[in-house]
């Protein structure tokens, strides 16, 4: 059996129960995996519904919250 190389979901925000919050954007998120000479390589492609809720994600933070989380993925695969 082939390992999965891609994950497919939507994103976006949800009460404390877990019901999502229409009031609120979500994001399309696409991740693929590829085996390179030096390991694997992890794409992520984020798509949002228009230019605007785009911008009212970075204005919330979207874009420093992804670097942090993008920094810690070595670390998560290590415990693995």
């Amino acid at each position: 059996m082939a390992e999965p190389r891609l994950i497919e979901f939507e994103d976006g925000f949800a009460d404390d129960a877990g019901v999502p919050d229409p009031g609120m954007p979500t994001t399309w998120a696409h991740v693929e995996l590829a085996e390179t000479a030096g390991g694997t390589q992890m794409t992520v492609t984020s798509r949002f519904a228009s230019t605007e809720q785009m911008a009212q994600l970075v204005a919330m933070g979207m874009e420093d919250s992804l670097r942090a989380a993008m920094g810690q993925i070595d670390g998560v695969l290590a415990e693995g």
